[in-house]
């Protein structure tokens, strides 16, 4: 019974390891943190990367706005002082009348198509500014002092401006043209007699028709085959005295434009320019049809959708917002517009590129957060073993070896936590089981004793109860003899002597049946308190026998059956007592007759009458009382047995 426990505790296997489960919970606790940190992490990256990623575009869009438009306002400036210039000095050389015929002569010569160019002789195109004077043109006073005054101006002024501008040049409603292009010095040479400048945009752009408020204009984006650049002619038209006398023009060279417009962005993000009317003038990916078309792209004719999209947005933007949200395209719109020409120059920042950015930020984020898992798990996992693991290990080991019996152990409990508390209590366990299981060995030890000591007994008391049955057994003979002679007495007067001498016997008989039955009800004493001590040992032994658990269950049942022998004892020592009191009745009955000189026969005759009965009683009785204690002498021996095996046990669970 005692390797009960023993087994159970092998046979038992843990299904999980405590460092294991507490490590997954903390990974798995720590991966969510990490997680919800990461998405929250992404909202406010890409919040953030909006706000700064728009403040940046305003600014870099003013920035570009500001540094793009400077070309035009200067050619804008520079025709405002031209137009200044030469009016002043055409309205004096009028007034002087002047006619520089001599001049125009030397510097001019009639071609064989009819056309007025310089001379070649003396001309250098690449300092001095060409002249181009169509066949129908009359020459006149008026007209030669106009061509000289340009002449000589923009020999001053084209000079000047050359760094920054391509060319100056004038057109007159005569078709008539003065040009400073160092670049193309023989322009005005080769240029086609039949060539109407009047009809071209660079000259109509200036007319009353299309220029009502005559201010100065610009025309779009052209492409000049001649020098191969790109072109956008400034055209300032001059009245005098209401009569459209000429206009000054400047080619502006877009390619550096162009090229910081393609090339030069923000990351992600391209740019593009474009006229009020939908006319293309830049766009990184429709250069070559806008070459195609010679600079007449329009935005509104062309099957661009998202073009579409981008210049309704602009167009649309009636309060002046640097920043356009166009939800078509899923993109920002940064719009600057440059003064002079009038066009837009716009940033287009996809929203992608927020997202993008949000995703690398969360991405890095998330990375280190699961290089952070890894150590935290890590640095919690050697912890735990070496914290938990270890000392819970060891406490396994020292409740292993107390389950099989080895009370000598000493747990370390100087940790001031929860298992320094578990280790403490596990060696106050195995002290206070190590004591029980001692004061239950000396318990079944003195029990054992008691029992020896109880059988012994009930060994003298079968016998004195086998004596009692016997000398019962002597006087019931005794009696029939008395009853006997009594019955005879009328046969023989002569045997009156012999009866007298029978009774007295019989009295003596009765005297010694007497004290007989006297010590018979000691003895019945006797065993009544035998019986009260077996029925006490018996409880004892039950005691003894829940508190050894599963070792003592076999003693507990022969304690059980003990308790029920002694019960039957002790009613029949009450039923014996019951008897030899009626005995001790009748017996003084008869003693007292006796003395009193036998008084009456029939009286002797019915007192011992019932003696017989009475003695018959007693030694069935005896007889009943003999076997039950010879029953409890061998359940007594059975616990004596018992109690012998479970100390042997007991000690030899101790030895293990």
């Amino acid at each position: 019974m005692l390797s009960s426990p023993v087994r159970l505790t092998k046979d038992f296997k843990s299904s999980g390891s405590l460092t294991r489960k507490i490590l997954l919970q903390i990974t798995g606790s720590i991966a969510i943190v990490i997680l919800a940190s990461t998405v929250v992490n992404y909202f406010q990256v890409i919040n953030k990367l909006k706000s700064q990623t728009l403040e940046q575009l305003e600014k870099y869009s003013i920035e570009r706005g500001e540094r793009e438009k400077s070309i035009f306002l200067l050619a804008e400036d520079n025709h405002a002082i031209f137009k200044r210039v030469f009016t002043e000095q055409l309205q004096l050389a009028r007034q002087q009348n002047q006619d520089p015929k001599a001049q125009f002569e030397q510097l001019l010569v009639k071609n064989q198509d009819g056309a007025i160019r310089n001379r070649p002789q003396i001309f250098d195109g690449r300092k001095q500014s060409g002249i181009y004077i169509a066949p129908s043109v009359p020459i006149t006073p008026e007209i030669r002092r106009r061509v000289i005054l340009l002449y000589n101006l923009l020999n001053s002024y084209g000079s000047a401006w050359h760094n920054r501008i391509q060319d100056t040049y004038v057109i007159t409603p005569e078709n008539i043209a003065v040009i400073y292009w160092p670049e193309v010095p023989t322009w005005a040479q080769d240029i086609a007699t039949n060539f109407d400048m009047t009809k071209e945009e660079y000259f109509t752009i200036s007319d009353k028709q299309h220029n009502p408020e005559r201010k100065t204009a610009w025309t779009g984006l052209y492409y000049e085959k001649v020098s191969k650049l790109w072109l956008a002619s400034c055209e300032t038209p001059v009245d005098i005295n209401g009569k459209h006398i000429m206009t000054i023009g400047h080619d502006v060279s877009l390619n550096e434009l162009l090229d910081r417009t393609i090339n030069n962005h923000l990351s992600g993000s391209y740019n593009l320019i474009f006229r009020a009317d939908g006319r293309l003038i830049a766009h990184p990916k429709l250069m070559d049809e806008i070459q195609e078309k010679n600079g007449n792209f329009n935005i509104l004719e062309s099957g661009n959708q998202s073009l579409k999209n981008i210049f309704q947005a602009v167009k649309d933007n009636s309060s002046g917002k640097v920043i356009i949200d166009n939800d078509k395209n899923s993109e920002y719109l940064a719009v600057t517009k440059l003064t002079g020409p009038d066009w837009y120059f716009v940033t287009v920042f996809p929203k992608s590129i927020l997202a993008e950015q949000a995703i690398q930020t969360a991405q890095f984020t998330l990375f280190m957060g699961l290089l952070s898992l890894v150590v935290v798990v890590i640095v919690v996992f050697l912890v735990l073993r070496q914290q938990v693991a270890i000392p819970l290990n060891e406490l396994t080991v020292a409740t292993n070896r107390i389950a099989e019996g080895d009370f000598n152990i000493s747990v370390e409990n100087h940790r001031q936590d929860e298992l320094g508390t578990l280790a403490q209590a596990l060696n106050l366990m195995a002290q206070e089981v190590e004591s029980r299981t001692k004061e239950l060995q000396r318990s079944l030890e003195q029990q054992s004793v008691s029992v020896q000591q109880t059988t012994a007994t009930m060994d003298e008391l079968g016998a004195s109860s086998r004596m009692s049955a016997e000398q019962a057994e002597a006087a019931a003979v005794g009696t029939q003899q008395v009853l006997t002679l009594v019955d005879g007495h009328e046969q023989s007067l002569k045997r009156d002597s012999s009866l007298r001498e029978k009774v007295g016997q019989i009295a003596e008989e009765l005297q010694s049946l007497s004290a007989q039955t006297h010590q018979i009800g000691n003895i019945s004493k006797l065993v009544s308190e035998l019986a009260n001590q077996t029925n006490m040992l018996a409880l004892n032994a039950a005691v003894e026998a829940v508190r050894a658990g599963e070792q003592g269950k076999g003693f507990g049942v022969v304690a059980s059956e003990i308790r029920k022998l002694a019960d039957q004892s002790k009613q029949f020592a009450e039923q014996i007592n019951t008897l030899v009191l009626e005995i001790q009745k009748a017996t003084n009955s008869t003693v007292k007759v006796t003395d009193e000189g036998r008084k009456t026969m029939e009286s002797v005759v019915v007192a011992v009458n019932n003696i017989a009965i009475n003695s018959e009683q007693i030694s069935l009785n005896a007889k009943q009382q003999a076997i039950a204690i010879q029953e409890v002498v061998k359940a007594m021996n059975a616990l004596n047995q018992d109690a012998a095996q479970t100390t042997n046990r007991i000690r030899h669970f101790n030895k293990i």
